[in-house]
């Protein structure tokens, strides 16, 4: 019974995994790639300017928050009186 779990066990293990001549294109892969630090990208649009100032590293804030109720505030409003309170407007239907 081992010799068959020994025997299904290798064959999850591909030959020639470390031949020199893969070894050789992981090395060039891997020289290939840039180093050290990565040039630091200006936002250009207003959702990354935006992000930028309030989300990324040690500008990080509680007030998207404020943002976010203020703009569902604004939105609600404006949606309940196109949808009902603009036919109240002079007084009528009460």
């Amino acid at each position: 019974m081992s010799f068959i779990i020994r025997r299904q066990l290798s064959t999850l293990i591909p030959p020639k995994i470390a031949s020199a001549q893969r070894l050789a294109q992981v090395v060039s892969f891997y020289k290939a790639l840039p180093q050290g630090q990565a040039p630091v990208v200006k936002a250009s649009t207003p959702l990354a300017k935006y992000k930028e100032a309030f989300f990324n590293g040690d500008n990080a804030s509680g007030k998207p928050l404020l943002h976010l109720a203020a703009f569902i505030l604004v939105f609600g409003y404006s949606l309940e009186y196109y949808f009902h309170l603009r036919h109240h407007k002079n007084g009528e239907h009460h």
